[in-house]
């Protein structure tokens, strides 16, 4: 339903899917910053600032003649809207790139297929914060929204850009869960997204 996408406290922005918090979070951190007087700026900046993320992403408007007065942009991170809840089954999968944080959001556990994902030994990402090795550009600002979701749901599912040690970029799916390593140790597990 159009009505039920996740929406920003500005009412401006409708995202979809509606269980992916930090695509919201990001959508509003974007409408904070950006927001010019344009609808049709607005939803380019949208489009331009999520694409290197979410590259199917596609922001479209509803004219506020067509509804219920203002102008509202729905904002699709698939391109369109999808349904369900997504499959997580890769996550079981004991070959699949997993990181253990605590309370504070400090990587305390990895395996090795997360370092080779990384291109770095666990011994190098153990003791770093959440996001270390994530692209800058790509992460949301204001990392407690994102925490006090992932303690509401239990789960945090987006997609990401990882920087290897060499520089290099992958593009992921991660799906974080709350206390799957033990109460207090939140587990995310990644793969790379084609």
């Amino acid at each position: 339903m159009i009505g039920a996408g996740s929406r920003d406290e500005t009412g401006i922005a409708h995202t979809f899917p509606t269980v992916d918090a930090v695509f919201a979070e990001r959508v509003r951190e974007i409408v904070r910053r950006e927001r010019p007087p344009n609808p049709e700026r607005l939803r380019e900046a949208l489009e331009a600032h999520l694409r290197p993320v979410y590259p199917r992403v596609q922001a479209t408007l509803r004219d506020g003649t067509a509804g219920f007065g203002d102008t509202v942009i729905y904002v699709f991170r698939d391109g369109a809207e999808t349904f369900g809840p997504p499959d997580a089954g890769w996550i079981s999968d004991p070959l699949t790139p997993r990181l253990v944080t605590d309370q504070i959001g400090t990587y305390v556990d990895a395996n090795e297929p997360a370092g080779r994902l990384l291109g770095r030994p666990v011994t190098e990402i153990i003791g770093r914060r959440a996001g270390s090795f994530t692209r800058a550009d790509a992460r949301v600002e204001d990392a407690d929204a994102l925490w006090q979701s992932l303690a509401k749901t239990g789960r945090l599912h987006s997609d990401a850009i990882v920087i290897g040690a060499d520089g290099s970029e992958t593009p992921v799916e991660f799906i974080t869960v709350k206390d799957a390593d033990g109460p207090g140790r939140n587990v995310t597990y990644l793969r790379e997204r084609h």
